[in-house]
């Protein structure tokens, strides 16, 4: 029990606060561009033939790709999903898109560049203690926003 312990204080201590918002892949690595309290910022690249891994996303997050891949492969669980972009729509249908829900590692999830032009992207991971919510139930009496912790 005092092992459990002790790892799991270990394990917390080289996680830190913030780094639970960062994105993930386990077979790529980004560059942290900023993070602070409110948010981290990540810079990834897939080339192609490469594939993120299965992987999750936290709650809460802007995706902006850079530069767009012709053909990506999208996997959920069994399910698999290309997507072709041709020239005409990729400034309109690949530009920034809002993921607004987590996506837990049991849904199997991984993306592959099946194209033949890099994918490069920036995550924007809003921590918690920054989200702003229309919830009337949390807007205090002044009318202004209630921070949720």
């Amino acid at each position: 029990m005092r092992f459990l312990a002790r790892h799991l204080t270990v394990q917390l201590l080289l996680v830190g606060p913030g780094a639970l918002a960062q994105q993930s892949y386990p077979n790529i690595s980004g560059e942290v561009l900023l993070d602070d309290e409110r948010v981290v910022v990540q810079r990834f690249r897939l080339q192609p033939g490469e594939w993120e891994g299965i992987h999750e996303h936290p709650e809460h997050q802007l995706v902006i790709v850079l530069q767009s891949s012709d053909e990506l492969t999208q996997r959920f669980g069994d399910s698999e999903t290309v997507l072709s972009i041709d020239e005409a729509q990729r400034p309109q249908s690949m530009s920034v898109f809002w993921r607004p829900g987590p996506v837990a590692l049991s849904e199997r999830h991984e993306t592959g560049n099946t194209g033949t032009r890099a994918l490069e992207w920036i995550a924007i991971t809003f921590k918690s203690a920054s989200i702003a919510t229309d919830d009337a139930a949390a807007q205090q009496e002044d009318g202004s926003a209630a921070r949720l912790e």
